[in-house]
């Protein structure tokens, strides 16, 4: 084939290309010589060219017979062929067609050889055909007789086999029917135990197949309405489900919808997932696994997302909320079918996923719709949601999209966790043993499962007779067995974890510890917003301490073996343990709250501190039942409004009996001070004259509302002694104990001493209290009356005395509570040095210093790097503020790769960068970090600060010094004054004497604050740098001048640098005083003494470390005399601190309720908000009766009450008042106060009645209850007044109760007033004895005595004069200055004197001020209310007004002069007060004190134009043997209502 290729290729014109040679090359002249040997030519050129010339030669060489070649020709042509130059390729060069030629010769060559060797053993194979054919033709033959023989052979086989299938299919239906009857004992034996279970199931479905309409109903509604509540609430919820289907006649079974809607084989399941296992957590899993709406959780301790991790097994992407890459990674789960956590979902949800929520029409269409971008939807994909916020607050278009599952930690489930890794820690073995019993019973329940399951499948699928099928019995047979074998190792299992949770309830105390404080802790941010500790950091500080104690009980040769013991003698070795255990829970227990104690006050302000420890001493004691809900509740409320539901039944009020106008006499009088004036004259029947109204009230109280308390106010009565020592002790909660103490002690003795009582204990001397023995205490209290015993008071119900009878001694006794409960180390400041805290601190947690007005951290975190021998170029400070963000991120980029120190200072300033703090935060959370880089952060407190940036940080409270000692030390080592200055030779020698004095000065006007409103009207923050400019000033001045430049230093300091500050008038000269004690001849001169007792006087010549020494000696205790203040202002300050921490816990406390418990329909706090508000209704009007001159008719005041019901009033309906005088500019001063007063009187009586309508609506669940309504309602329960009604009253500050009994007496005095300003004697001829009724509590004061009074008041009254009540009750009134000028506009208009030129003279009647007088008054026993004061009476004035109603606080009247107050009278009454108009020339009175009068005790206000308080009313003089900077010192003021 080669050959004949070769010469196809050749053409007639390759051929006479050849034959054109004469002398042809040598390669060419030897192929064609090649060509003529096999064509038997002779080999020349000359034969080769006529070979050439041939027309047929290649035809010729195409059928050259290669077959038959001879041997001769082939030797001749080898002498060309193995020439090596012999080749296609070689000739080619020379000649294109000469080449085909050699190619076909070689070919034929190789063909010739080949045949040459492949000839004989062809001539072979044709021999051997020939025999083959032969053969087969004999085996033809063979065959033919072999078929002949086979037929006969199959014959005979075919009657074989026929009778050996007969004999087979006897002997087969022999062993079918022992199969069967062997099978059929199997199927009896297996079935037996299914056929009781498979009986009790039938019954079951049975008696639950009437409920299942019902308990689809319960289920739906569950997982439509129930998520967002917490475990109380879902209770309760289903509970009155349960209820109302019942009263329907709904049949529904007692199985709650976790049975329902799940098996415990899927919650044991979600439980090795991740799952806490108290039942609050396994409600959310069966919600969320069972939701028709994508789920929200309510995750702030990120329980669900732990779980749902585990869940999802890596198949779960987290998305933030808000993230660029948000809808894009959504995107691509919806496409790829799987699961998304959007987590840190705010109070709204992106509009941008709404069509994503739309699960049902997602999965129906198959496509959604994302930014107008389709989506092809796998029906795989699942969306969670998560928010950190621990109370979000969705609109309800939000709401109707989603499923809200509230899964906030309980205290059950973080008990359990603590309860886990506590035993995990302490004995692995032990937990390891339970978690693989736990394990071994999920999966052998799970296999049992399926072995049942199983088993109906077969039955169910079995076609043909059930005892042919092999496989069935044999899976019968093998799950009877396997059943079995589960059966006993799930007894042995379950007896085993018996035994392993009784070990465990050993540490639940650790467990419980834990969780009491935590939930504290998680509270805490109702106090301040950064305190916010994680859950993640509690369990660092609990996995810490119990890692840090170890197994301290065990041996040390028992703690190496304890692995391999556990499975041989595991139960011995803990019951030799067990004698052990105790101990050492008890020092864990102690441990990890001392451990938390410091890692939380660490962060706490110091008015803090003792609120987080006694709530957790509290919450201990309450756990163990030690103290009961009940008296909690009644310390933290004062139990006013449980007492009132004991007083009477409660029955569901409707709103028109809330709301009807008609609590009046027959004759249509309202009765409005008889209600009020006889409840409290009952409630102060038989008062102990050292007793003020509210002690007495709330001894009542208590005595009614606590068992342990009966016989309370009997024991007061009748044993006066011990119960004054009380009130006089310094600290009376250890002279409780100290008397209980010996109490115990003397009743163990046989005594035959008798009674003895102690002497009356002086109000004026504290000092004789504490010289009475305990015993003589003891003595008297136990034994006055037999049903009462003293000891068998709690320590805690001993505290509930004190609140209720010394309120000032309320802190320190809580103290002492603590102390004795819990430890010493539960008191005080727990200050943690930078340098520990830096120590302690990793590179991944900021250290956040939470920052008080006047504090700046920068010089401590300097003097921290110079104590680590660091350059202080390690620390980048930086100011967050607009535009420094990228700057902010580069260099925390370098800091975190180099280690540095990056100060972020005031980030409540940089709010639009906090979400890129969080970020960068976030991102620290790496193990690639510099070890020494360190992330310092200062804020104020705020709102704005994420929650995820101050739970990740460490927190450190920040704040000025408290105590005038530590202020001193604080000013010399700030660095306000250099050493250089203060030792500056040149400032004269009084320099540092002043400066010293400077200092005090600066200390006093800070710690002053804490006064209050006795201190400063308006708190003001100075600061070191106030401090700092006046020393500088101060030491020019000494340097330029010889003499003391007194009213220079004066002016400058109380003036300019710190009277800058100063914004009210009065405080202006508070400041002047006190800077004028520090600032004279006399404090630098030797031996002057700033107190009685202590001198506080600067030695002279002492270096800065001398005068620090000299600080030191100081006492720790502040003489209030050192702040001009009398000693009751630290009564005040205590009862002002016990107040607010009263508040403090209050804020703990979310709802009021008895017994702890929920229960159905009304709830006991429901009650007694409606019994509330119906005592409100009856002793409050709803309008004040308008008097002739008003410009509105009750039309008008029905529209400004907004809608209100319209008021009557007998004085329209009879025709005593004109419906509307539209001749306004006829009204008197007089006139125009009483109708400005009474606008507002009715604004707040309206809105006090609309709320109390709302509430009783939503109380009946007629309404929804708003924010307003709810903040009302927890305010009725914390007996404090209601944000709405505080905004238009005028004393936000007393309790409730006493504030509606004051507002009735103010209405009463604004009453009258308009009753007698209505033409004609309305006195007598309208009201007749309703007046009595009105105006009297005591019946022995007859009404012919009233008109007596009248007639003689009406007679003095010269006719046309305007007839106005005799004394005027200031404290009634919203703006007593509107009165005052009235007042002298009248006195104007009558002299013709110009207002300006008027001013007031002030004569304070001569009658003496006593509290027990003014205690009297209020008790009812002179018959007298505050309003009856201005009944008319012979001794009107003529010019000017009376003015009674008024308390001086800080001081006393004793007739004719200001006075010290009285040891514990801090607020006393004054007699009434002439305010007679006159000359402003004539009003200046020589040895006066000027005294403000303000219309609260707060003091502080809004500053108006005249720059004065909108609290300030005006001023008068008071006449004093002492200085008038004595009293502006005192901080003396008058106040027209007190707080109490």
């Amino acid at each position: 084939e080669h050959a004949i290729e070769a010469l196809d290729a050749l053409d007639k014109q390759d051929i006479s290309e050849i034959r054109v040679y004469n002398s042809p090359p040598e390669m060419v002249r030897k192929v064609m010589e090649a060509v003529c040997v096999l064509l038997k030519e002779k080999p020349n050129w000359t034969v080769a060219k006529q070979l050439l010339g041939d027309q047929g030669l290649l035809k010729r060489l195409t059928n050259f017979d290669k077959d038959n070649i001879p041997l001769k020709s082939l030797s001749r042509l080898q002498q060309y062929t193995e020439s090596p130059d012999f080749t296609p390729d070689n000739v080619g060069k020379i000649s294109v067609a000469c080449k085909g030629m050699c190619m076909w010769v070689i070919a034929i060559e190789n063909y010739a050889k080949v045949y040459r060797y492949v000839l004989p053993k062809k001539e072979r194979f044709q021999e051997s055909m020939e025999h083959l054919k032969a053969a087969q033709i004999a085996l033809k033959k063979k065959q033919e007789q072999l078929q002949m023989v086979q037929e006969q052979l199959n014959s005979l086989q075919n009657k074989y086999n026929n009778t050996r299938i007969d004999r087979d299919k006897l002997e087969n239906r022999i062993l079918q029917t022992k199969k069967r009857l062997d099978r059929a004992n199997v199927l009896i034996e297996a079935l037996s135990g299914e056929k009781e279970r498979w009986t009790k199931l039938v019954e079951e479905l049975n008696l639950a197949a009437p409920s299942l309409m019902g308990d689809t109903l319960l289920s739906t509604a569950a997982m439509v309405y129930i998520g967002p509540f917490t475990q109380v609430y879902r209770e309760r919820l289903w509970t009155s489900w349960i209820d109302i289907c019942a009263e329907r006649e709904i049949s529904v079974s007692k199985k709650d919808y976790v049975a329902l809607l799940s098996a415990p084989i899927e919650t044991q399941k979600w439980y090795n997932q991740g799952l806490p296992r108290d039942h609050f957590s396994t409600e959310n899993a069966v919600l969320l696994m069972n939701c028709h709406r994508w789920p929200l959780l309510i995750d702030p301790q990120g329980q669900g997302k732990k779980w749902l991790m585990g869940l999802e097994k890596g198949n779960l992407t987290i998305v933030p909320f808000g993230s660029v890459h948000m809808l894009t990674d959504i995107e691509n789960a919806i496409r790829l079918g799987t699961s998304v956590l959007l987590e840190g979902v705010p109070d709204y949800i992106d509009t941008a996923i709404y069509p994503i929520l739309n699960r049902r029409q997602c999965e129906q269409t198959g496509v959604v719709s994302i930014v107008d971008i389709d989506i092809e939807y796998n029906k795989d994909f699942r969306l969670y949601m998560s928010t950190s916020l621990s109370n979000p607050e969705y609109p309800p278009e939000d709401c109707i999209k989603i499923t809200l599952i509230n899964f906030t930690v309980t205290f059950s489930g973080l008990q359990q966790q603590l309860l886990n890794r506590v035993v995990k820690m302490e004995r692995p073995w032990l937990e390891q043993q339970k978690d693989a019993i736990l394990k071994q019973l999920f999966e052998d329940n799970l296999q049992l499962r399926n072995l049942e399951d199983e088993i109906l499948e077969t039955l169910s699928s079995v076609q043909a007779d059930i005892l042919d099928d092999q496989d069935l019995v044999s899976t019968l047979d093998k799950c009877k067995k396997t059943a079995g074998e589960i059966q006993i190792r799930v007894s042995e299992s379950v007896q085993m974890q018996t035994k392993i949770e009784s070990t465990r309830k050993k540490y639940l105390p650790v467990a419980t510890r834990g969780a009491i404080i935590y939930f504290i802790m998680s509270d805490l941010t109702l106090l301040n917003c950064m305190y916010n500790f994680s859950l993640e950091m509690f369990m660092n500080v609990f996995k810490t301490t119990v890692h840090s104690l170890g197994n301290s009980y065990l041996a040390p040769d028992q703690e190496d073996d304890v692995v391999l013991e556990f499975s041989f003698n595991t139960a011995n070795r803990d019951r030799q343990l067990d004698f052990k255990v105790d101990k050492h829970v008890s020092d864990l227990v102690d441990h990890i709250t001392m451990n938390l104690h410091k890692q939380v006050v660490c962060a706490l302000y110091s008015k803090h501190h003792l609120v987080y420890s006694f709530l957790v001493c509290i919450q201990v004691l309450r756990n163990s039942g030690n103290i009961t809900d009940n008296e909690w509740d009644v310390f933290l409320h004062g139990g006013t409004l449980k007492l009132m539901s004991k007083s009477s039944q409660f029955v569901p009020v409707m709103e028109e009996d809330i709301l009807g106008s008609t609590f009046s006499t027959s004759s249509g009088t309202p009765l409005i001070g008889k209600r009020v004036n006889r409840m409290k004259s009952k409630r102060l029947l038989g008062k102990p004259a050292w007793l003020t109204s509210t002690q007495w009230e709330a001894c009542n109280m208590i005595e009614n509302a606590l068992p342990p308390f009966q016989g309370l106010t009997k024991n007061m009565t009748d044993k006066p002694e011990f119960w004054q020592a009380m009130l006089a002790s310094h600290n009376p909660y250890y002279m409780f104990e100290q008397t209980r103490s010996r109490s115990s002690s003397a009743a163990s003795l046989k005594s035959s001493r008798a009674d003895s009582s102690l002497e009356l204990i002086s109000e004026d001397s504290e000092a004789d209290v504490h010289s009475l023995s305990a015993s003589q205490i003891s003595d008297s209290a136990p034994e006055t009356r037999p049903n009462w015993k003293w000891s068998s008071l709690s320590s805690f119900q001993k505290l509930m005395l004190i609140k209720v009878l010394r309120m000032d001694a309320l802190m320190e006794s809580c103290s002492t509570f603590v102390c004795l409960t819990l430890g010493d180390q539960f008191i005080g400041s727990q200050e943690q040095s930078l340098n520990n805290l830096y120590r302690k601190s990793k590179p991944q947690n900021p250290i956040l210093f939470i920052l008080s007005p006047g504090v700046d951290p920068t010089t401590k975190l300097q003097r921290l790097l110079k104590d680590l021998n660091e350059n202080v170029d390690m620390l980048e400070m930086l100011s967050l503020g607009r535009g420094q963000g990228p700057r902010i991120e580069e260099i925390l980029r370098n800091a975190m790769n180099r280690g540095k120190w990056v100060f972020l200072q005031n980030c409540h300033l940089g709010h639009s960068w906090l979400q890129n703090l969080q970020k960068v935060i976030h991102s620290m959370q790496t193990d690639s970090l510099h070890q020494d880089f360190r992330l310092w952060l200062s804020s104020m407190p705020d709102e704005e600060i994420p929650g995820h940036v101050i739970q990740r940080s460490i927190k450190v409270a920040l704040e000025q010094p408290r105590g005038v000692k530590a202020n001193l030390h604080q000013a010399f080592i700030s660095g306000v004054i250099s050493t250089s200055m203060y030792t500056d030779e040149d400032a004269g020698p009084n320099f540092r004497k002043l400066v010293y004095n400077l200092c005090l000065f600066n200390s006093v006007i800070l710690e002053r604050k804490k006064y209050g409103s006795l201190g400063w009207n308006i708190p003001y923050e100075f600061t070191n740098s106030d401090l700092e400019a006046c020393i500088q000033v101060l030491h020019q001045l000494m340097s330029e001048y010889v003499a003391i430049p007194w009213e220079a230093l004066l002016q400058l300091a109380g003036t300019v640098m710190y009277g800058g500050r100063v914004t009210d008038k009065w405080d202006q000269r508070t400041l002047s005083a006190i800077l004028s004690k520090f600032f004279n001849e006399a404090a630098i001169q030797h031996g002057y003494r700033f107190t009685a007792t202590e001198s506080y006087q600067l030695p002279s010549d002492l270096t800065i470390e001398e005068t620090l020494s000299f600080v030191s000696s100081l006492p720790n205790y502040d003489n209030p005399e050192l702040f001009g203040m009398h000693h009751n202002a630290d009564k005040t300050y205590n009862e002002h601190s016990s107040k607010e921490l009263v508040n403090f816990l209050l804020l703990f406390q979310p709802s009021y309720q008895l017994d702890g418990t929920p229960s159905s329909g009304f709830s006991n706090k429901d009650n007694l908000v409606m019994e509330f508000l119906i005592h409100v209704h009856k002793t409050l009007p709803e309008q004040i009766t308008g008097p002739p001159f008003m410009d509105f008719s009750p039309d008008v005041l029905h529209s400004a009450l907004g809608g209100a019901e319209r008021p009557s009033s007998c004085l329209f309906e009879k025709g005593y008042l004109k419906p509307k005088v539209t001749d306004i500019s006829a009204c008197t001063p007089m006139q125009n106060v009483v109708r400005h007063e009474v606008r507002h009187f009715n604004r707040l009586l309206g809105i006090i009645q609309q709320g109390l309508r709302t509430l009783a609506m939503c109380l009946q669940g007629d309404e929804s209850m708003s924010s307003s309504i709810d903040e009302m309602y927890q305010a009725i329960l914390d007996n404090r007044l209601p944000a709405a009604w505080r905004e238009y009253s005028t004393n936000g500050a007393q309790p409730l109760a006493h504030w509606v009994e004051s507002l009735a007496s103010r209405i009463n005095f604004m009453q009258y007033w308009i009753d007698l300003s209505v033409e004609g004697t309305v006195s007598q001829q309208l009201y007749g004895v309703q007046y009595s009724e009105l105006l009297f509590s005591q019946e022995e004061i007859s009404f012919q005595d009233i008109v007596k009074m009248s007639s003689a008041y009406q007679k003095t009254v010269p006719p046309g004069l305007e007839r106005l009540p005799r004394s005027f009750w200031l404290s009634a009134l919203f703006f007593p200055r509107g009165l005052l000028t009235a007042v002298l506009q009248t006195y104007s208009r009558k002299h013709g004197i110009p207002i300006d030129s008027l001013s007031f003279r002030h004569t304070v009647s001569s009658l003496p001020s006593q509290k027990e007088e003014d205690d009297k008054v209020l008790a009812g026993n002179s018959g007298l209310t505050p309003a009856m004061w201005a009944y008319p009476g012979p001794d009107v004035p003529e010019e000017g007004i009376l003015v009674h109603g008024l308390y001086l606080d800080g001081g006393r009247w004793d007739g004719s002069n200001v006075v010290e107050a009285l040891p514990g009278k801090q607020v006393i009454s004054l007699p009434e007060i002439h305010f007679l108009p006159q000359p402003v020339s004539d009003r200046h009175k020589s040895g006066a004190y000027e005294c403000p009068i303000y219309r609260t005790g707060e003091r502080c206000g809004t500053l108006d134009q005249s720059g004065h308080s909108d609290n300030y009313v005006t001023a008068i003089n008071l006449p004093s043997e002492q200085s008038a900077q004595h009293w502006v010192t005192r901080g003396l003021a008058i106040i027209c209502q007190s707080d109490d």
